[in-house]
């Protein structure tokens, strides 16, 4: 399989995306499929998983062979420390060993740098990909994504937990420690809301793992715009948008209230 990236921008999601699933996983094990390719993974706690489908035409190229292995895993940390040595104007040229035990990268063609050669060993690891359940959440917000990493920063004042409270009428943002706390009110005409919706007559509360949000908003730079899937008692659906028909998942279980 060869892959070929030319575009600055697709480059530099490919290497928003590494750079933050260091901490979610040590390895990404790739699928390849008709469409592209699926990866797929969760941190050890099992209370974060992503899910990333780059199609067919994110790449510059998108070259496979018969005798392409149809799944590969690749240590994270490694991968993205040589993406860190990619220069902005270079092309990214990613080739497949077919029985998949090593992946050759080169950054080439760049004015200001040198071009470069890589070589990395690949794992076997048997990973199925798991299905994600496609039922329609309770409420839905697209903000941009900015706003929401500029609100999860500030809320990290004040608590460990940050709780949505959510109506027809309001979208409350808060978190409460003992030190004090922080409540944001979105206003509905809030140019950086982008679109909104709840179940009618629906009051919703429910509160997730502020470190986790903060992780998740560390892939902000993929879209300038974040959607949000929130339901009472279910996990909570980000998303970004990453252009071409390719998109990054994020699926976050709730806390658990401990005074219940």
């Amino acid at each position: 399989m060869k892959l070929v990236i030319e575009d600055s921008k697709t480059a530099e999601q490919l290497n928003v995306l590494f750079t933050n699933l260091c901490w979610l996983s040590d390895y990404v094990t790739i699928h390849k499929e008709e469409e592209g390719l699926h990866m797929q993974g969760m941190d050890p706690s099992h209370v974060c998983m992503f899910d990333i489908m780059l199609a067919t035409q994110w790449f510059t190229i998108f070259e496979e062979d018969e005798d392409d292995t149809e799944m590969i895993s690749v240590p994270a940390r490694i991968f993205n420390r040589v993406l860190s040595t990619y220069g902005k104007d270079q092309s990214i040229t990613i080739e497949i060993d077919p029985n998949g035990d090593k992946l050759n990268m080169e950054f080439t063609g760049g004015k200001t740098t040198c071009d470069k050669y890589f070589e990395i060993p690949l794992v076997h690891l048997e990973q199925e990909l798991m299905s994600i359940p496609e039922e329609e959440s309770q409420a839905d917000i697209e903000i941009t994504s900015k706003k929401l990493t500029d609100l999860v920063t500030q809320f990290e004042i004040f608590d460990k937990v940050l709780t949505f409270n959510m109506s027809e009428e309001k979208v409350l943002m808060r978190a409460k420690g003992d030190e004090g706390s922080m409540t944001a009110k979105l206003s509905l005409e809030d140019d950086q809301l982008l679109d909104y919706c709840i179940e009618e007559d629906l009051e919703l509360n429910v509160s997730f793992s502020l470190a986790y949000v903060k992780k998740m908003t560390g892939f902000s730079r993929l879209s300038n715009e974040v959607k949000l899937g929130l339901s009472k008692e279910r996990p909570m659906f980000m998303e970004y948008d990453m252009g071409k028909d390719s998109k990054l998942r994020l699926v976050l279980a709730p806390k658990i209230d401990e005074e219940d």
